[in-house]
């Protein structure tokens, strides 16, 4: 059985947002554009996967062999955000930074699904 969850579509909203700027702004570099169509189909991909089953439990599995790896996804949100803002500040904002820190928006969501469903398995237990 195939089970949506708000991740679900968080990562279809950002493919369709990576998309749509890819599509929006013909006259980027190729490079960015060619990332930004990436980073939507990995996007898309993830989102179908989230929705089947051994996707959650593979989270579980993971979180139960390693009990101490709880602390990897909050570090990889962290250290993906100061790296973000490092490059932002550095490049004076520009459109190509900001486009790419969307492209970095992925990892972050995905660890935040991590977070999720290990805090999910505990309140269980």
């Amino acid at each position: 059985m195939k089970r949506f969850t708000w991740f679900t579509f968080l990562y279809l909203a950002l493919g369709v947002c990576l998309t749509a700027i890819a599509l929006g702004y013909p006259n980027l570099p190729s490079g960015l554009q060619t990332s930004l169509f990436i980073s939507a189909g990995v996007s898309y991909f993830v989102c179908i996967l989230s929705t089947f089953p051994f996707w959650r439990e593979a989270t579980i599995r993971f979180y139960r062999r390693r009990n101490a790896a709880i602390i990897l996804p909050w570090l990889g949100i962290g250290v993906n955000i100061i790296v973000t803002v490092w490059e932002l500040q550095s490049q004076n904002w520009t459109m190509e930074t900001i486009l790419q820190a969307f492209s970095r928006l992925l990892v972050v969501l995905l660890f935040a699904e991590i977070i999720v469903v290990t805090w999910q398995v505990n309140s269980e237990h």
